[in-house]
Order: structure tokens, then C-alpha cells, then sequence
């Protein structure tokens, strides 16, 4: 048995001493998942990418399983992974209109494809000019990733205003944005927030007359953008016909419908693939060689991945993107007869809305309360994007969108009806009290709360916990939080969200 005690209020598991039978294993996982989101619903609009297909996902949890306990950390074991991932690069090329001298790495997520794509350009950076602090030019809507990579790997990320009306990114703030730090440029299709597409052959002229690396983010698009365009959607070129693009990431694990995670980093050149991988023979050990960020690596995702290309093949896909059509067209005819605003123009399976009559945080957790999982975005008030609520559309939504307008309007009278919210005004109130407002926080301010928070999470991180209503786990609905992630300057916000995060996973809550 799990021998357990109590730690300021968490269950403590420590090793067991006895085993559990496999019944015993079963129920427990199946208690620990009753409150997890059911993927095969139809009632994610999130990160939940279904085919609708019972049969595609039969075959990929065996093709899974079957090279799951194969570790590619050392390919001269198992060297089927070697013609997997040859198989993947070259569907992918053939998608990005790729020559034959471009190459790629299958990697575990988009934001190990970002990583690897980052690395390249800052070192091809510091070939070029020498060792500075380099920056990556993209608009606000790109994907936090390049934040993350920057972070890691000490350059700085400029972000620039998109569009207003189109919340495309615009491409003379992109220029201006450019200086001689400039190491990296980055477009999405689509971008994460909106579902809209930046201009990428625009951009691409601005990094070659700038002579900067520029790389097309096409996480979300790229293994359907293309199916869109043969279906007629009015989708621009965004790939390697286009000079200037150096590089484009796309997951498969997104709308090509394989396991998570899987994603890919295509590159121009060898040359700028060499940038990007690891390799180190200076220790008595083996020789390590790590193409992606992960040395070791199971097999199961590269196998689903190709297991999926190859079971749906063009015709698959060009009908799982009808079906896309068919749903997103549904969803927007919905929400424009219920009066909400349409973000920009989705010419991609995402959309997102924001409403002038109803809290759209409090929708949401209407929506909840439904089964229906949406994602509230803050938006920036600076820049007048208003709070929106994201919706990533998958085939399966062309069975459920009827339902979900249904329900969506339902919703938004329940709300309309409700007294008005303290939650707001709380929520700003802290804001006031602790004397911040969005905008404001600078790196001094910022280096002085760090070095004295550790004294402040030790002594008022419960209260804290209390205060938001943490201390027993996330709750469901999800509004005070959001006003919160609202009304606070980011800085502070994410430092409060990192110690909620680590109380929450430490607890097991």
C-alpha cells in the first residue's frame, strides 16, 4: 500500500511498499481523471485537436505503443527512426514547396521547433556580427514561445503593434522595429490569439533587404493552410516560394490529428540546421548528438505522426479540411447572429469573438457549466484589443456547432440577466492597492520586487492562496482570475502565477 500523510494540508504519497495489482492501478487512474476534460467530446474549442476519426485514433495509439520503448537518443539502435522521420521531413517539404537542400527535425512540441529556430538565428547572428544582446522583431500576437526562447538563451524580444481593424501584423511597425541588434523576424499563420494571418511575403522583403533571419511560424497552420487554399479559401503563399524565408515550424499534433506532442522545424539551408543541433564529443562518455533540444526521445510520437500522414494522405486531409470549412463557417454565422464581434477576418479554423454586452469572463464560465471548454483571452487595453474568447476549431466541431450556438446563446442571456459582478472591481482594487497599473513596471521596480520576494512568498504566499481562492486547487470557474490576470501588470501577475502553479502541483490539487 501507498503509505500517506498529511503536509500542510496535501496528501503526501511516499514510495509504496506494496505494489498495486493492475485493477487497482486502473481505478486509480480513472479517479484521478474524473474531472479531466473528455478530448473526443466536441465540446473543446482549446488545445484539443480531434479528427472526429475513431479508426485514425486506433491506429495511432498502436503505432504509438509500438515504438513507444524505442529511444532515439542513439540511432544506431534503433535506426527505423532514422526513416521515419526522413518519411515526415519530406511530406512537410513538399507541403512548405521546399527544394531539395532544405532539411528538418522532427521535434516533441512547437516550442522545441521555436527553440531550435531561435538558436540558428542567434548564432548565425553572432557569425555575422559578432557577440551582443540579439533581438527577435515580431508582432504582439506572437506565440510566447520566442519569450521563452529569449529567456533561455539571452536575446531580447521587441514586439510591435498589429493592425487594429485586421489584427494583422503590420509590416511598416515591423520595419521601424528593426535595428542593427536585429537577429531574428518572425510571422504567424495564423497567430495563436485571433486566427489571423500576418503578411508574410511583406515581412519576408523586410528581412531580406534587412538581411535578418526570418521565420514563419506555421504551428497552427501548417498541415492544413495548404488543404484550405486547394479547397478555394482565399490562404496567401507563406512558404519557401517566397525568398527570405529562412526557416517555418508546423505540428503535426495540431491539424494533421497525431499525437501529442509532435511537431517539425524546417530549414533553408543544411548550414542553418548545423546551428541548430547539439553535438559534444569532449567527455569519456558516447558521443552525444542531439538534433532536437531532448536527447532522449521515444519513438511513438515520430511513428503516430507517420502513421497518421500515411493512413489520411491527401485525400484525408482535404476532406477533414471541408469539414473544418463547414464548421468554422457554422460558428461565425452563429456568433454574428448573436451579435458578438468577430476579431480581425479568420481565414484559418481559428476564431475568436469579443462582446460589447456581456462580461466575456463570465460567459465562459457559463459556457463551463455547460461542458463547454473555451479559452478568455485578456486582450491589451493599450493597444485597444478588447477581452476576447479563442476558439480553435476541429472537425468535430462540425457535428457540435449547432449545440454550441445553442448553448452560447443560452449563456449569453443567463449573463445578461445576472446582477453586475464584484469581481471586476475587486480585481481592480488590488490593483490600486497595490499601487500598479499595467504599463508602469520597469526593470528597476522589477529587480527590487524579485530580490525581495522569497521574504514575501514565504510570508504571505498562503494568505495569497486564500485570497483567490487557490488554496484547495484551481477552481472551475475561472472569472475572479482572469479579472485578476486583467487588472494586474503582467510582471506582477506571472510571478504570483508561478507560485500558485508550483503550490497547486506540489499539493497534487
Amino acid at each position: 500500500m501507498l503509505i500517506i500523510f498529511i503536509l500542510k494540508g496535501a496528501v503526501v504519497m511516499v514510495f509504496p511498499k506494496k505494489p498495486y495489482s493492475k485493477e487497482e492501478i486502473i481505478d486509480r487512474l480513472e479517479e484521478y481523471a474524473r474531472l479531466d476534460a473528455d478530448p473526443y467530446s466536441g465540446k473543446l474549442f482549446t488545445i484539443a485537436f480531434e479528427s472526429g476519426s475513431e479508426e485514425l485514433r486506433e491506429l495511432l495509439h498502436r503505432a504509438f505503443t509500438m515504438y513507444m520503448d524505442k529511444n532515439i537518443l542513439d540511432i544506431t539502435e534503433f535506426r527505423s527512426a532514422i526513416k521515419l522521420e526522413k518519411d515526415i521531413i519530406d511530406i512537410a517539404k513538399s507541403l512548405m514547396n521546399a527544394d531539395e537542400e532544405a532539411v528538418g527535425t522532427f521535434t516533441f512540441g512547437g516550442t522545441e521547433s521555436v527553440f531550435l529556430a531561435v538558436k540558428a538565428a542567434r548564432d548565425t547572428f553572432f557569425i555575422k556580427k559578432g557577440f551582443q544582446i540579439p533581438e527577435i522583431v515580431m508582432p504582439v500576437t506572437g506565440h510566447p514561445c520566442y519569450d521563452k526562447a529569449a529567456e533561455y538563451m539571452g536575446l531580447k524580444v521587441v514586439r510591435v503593434p498589429v493592425d487594429p481593424e485586421t489584427l494583422e501584423g503590420n509590416p511598416d511597425a515591423i520595419k521601424e522595429a528593426v535595428t542593427d541588434n536585429t537577429a531574428m523576424l518572425v510571422g504567424s499563420v495564423p497567430n495563436w490569439p485571433f486566427g489571423t494571418l500576418d503578411p508574410i511575403k511583406e515581412f519576408a522583403e523586410i528581412a531580406e533587404e534587412k538581411q535578418v533571419w526570418f521565420h514563419v511560424d506555421a504551428c497552427v497552420g501548417g498541415f492544413v493552410l495548404p488543404f484550405l487554399k486547394q479547397l478555394g479559401e482565399p490562404i496567401p503563399d507563406f512558404d519557401f516560394t517566397i525568398p527570405g524565408v529562412s526557416s517555418i515550424s508546423m505540428d503535426p499534433h495540431k491539424y494533421a490529428y497525431s499525437s501529442i506532442g509532435a511537431s517539425i522545424i524546417l530549414f533553408r539551408k543544411s548550414f542553418n540546421k548545423m546551428l541548430s543541433q547539439y553535438v559534444n564529443l569532449r567527455w569519456p562518455g558516447y558521443p552525444i548528438v542531439n538534433p532536437g533540444v531532448l536527447s532522449s526521445r521515444s519513438a511513438g510520437s515520430i511513428a503516430a505522426t507517420w502513421a497518421a500522414l500515411h493512413y489520411q494522405g491527401e485525400p484525408g486531409y482535404l476532406d477533414l479540411a471541408r469539414k473544418l470549412i463547414k464548421a468554422r463557417n457554422l460558428v461565425l454565422d452563429g456568433l454574428k447572429k448573436l451579435h458578438f464581434n468577430i476579431m480581425g477576418s479568420p481565414r484559418s479554423p481559428v476564431v475568436a469573438f469579443s462582446s460589447e454586452e456581456v462580461d466575456i469572463f463570465q460567459l465562459s464560465d457559463e459556457m463551463l457549466n455547460k461542458g463547454w471548454f473555451l479559452l478568455p483571452q485578456r486582450g491589451i487595453r493599450e493597444m485597444e484589443i478588447p477581452r476576447s474568447v479563442h476558439l480553435t476549431v476541429t472537425p468535430i466541431h462540425e457535428q457540435s456547432s449547432g449545440q454550441f450556438i445553442t448553448d452560447l446563446k443560452q449563456a449569453k442571456e443567463a449573463v445578461s440577466k445576472a446582477p453586475p459582478s464584484e469581481i471586476g472591481e475587486m480585481a481592480k482594487g488590488f490593483g490600486m492597492i497595490m499601487g500598479l497599473t499595467a504599463g508602469e513596471m520597469d526593470y528597476e521596480a522589477l529587480r527590487q520586487i524579485m530580490n525581495k520576494l522569497e521574504g514575501y512568498i514565504e510570508g504571505y504566499g498562503p494568505e495569497l492562496l486564500k485570497a483567490f481562492g487557490l488554496e484547495d486547487g484551481l477552481p472551475q470557474e475561472m472569472a475572479m482570475l482572469n479579472e485578476l490576470f486583467d487588472a494586474l501588470p503582467p510582471e506582477i501577475m506571472e510571478l504570483l502565477v508561478n507560485y500558485v502553479v508550483i503550490e497547486i502541483y506540489r499539493k497534487g490539487l
